[in-house]
């Protein structure tokens, strides 16, 4: 029991029990999630903190992440840099500008781009699966002629493109 209590105070600044026993699982997240909101890269931060566990720090990561583009949050500024010169007492001169990540806004809409008339006639002439569509349509109908569809043929065909694609039928 002596033995214990008298290993107690060198155990109390030791970073592998608590690495061990996870109480510093909050603590690493809590470094990823300033990693980032800073800007900074995973492979900086781990390189930065290279006692912390790796996981922990990504899980932060990745949490503050998902917060700050659900916000439209953009990076700090990370604090200075702390180097030999700022250790003795000698300020830099010029400071680098902070690495700041921007969320640009998407440039295509979620669904798919309506076509102009001359590339769906571009590719309904190459597409094999119009082509069987209307050699079914023809062959139902008893009339094999190219060029020969009619409105109602044409409407039948836009409505199985549009099934296709997942439309709802007009």
């Amino acid at each position: 029991m002596r033995v214990l209590i008298l290993a107690l105070p060198l155990f109390a600044g030791c970073n592998w029990i608590g690495n061990v026993t996870g109480l510093n699982d909050n603590a690493n997240k809590a470094i990823g999630a300033a990693c980032r909101q800073t800007g900074r890269s995973l492979e900086e931060c781990f390189l930065r903190n290279p006692d912390a566990g790796q996981a922990s720090i990504y899980a932060g990561w990745r949490e503050m992440n998902e917060y700050m583009v659900k916000n439209k949050l953009d990076t700090m500024a990370p604090p200075p840099e702390k180097d030999a010169k700022a250790a003795s007492g000698v300020k830099p001169a010029v400071a680098k500008p902070p690495a700041t990540v921007q969320m640009a806004p998407p440039t295509q809409p979620a669904g798919p781009r309506a076509l102009t008339n001359e590339e769906a006639e571009k590719q309904a002439a190459n597409d094999p699966q119009v082509k069987a569509v209307l050699s079914a349509m023809r062959a139902r109908s008893g009339n094999e002629q190219k060029g020969s569809a009619t409105e109602a043929d044409q409407q039948r065909l836009l409505e199985v493109i549009k099934e296709i694609q997942g439309q709802p039928p007009s």
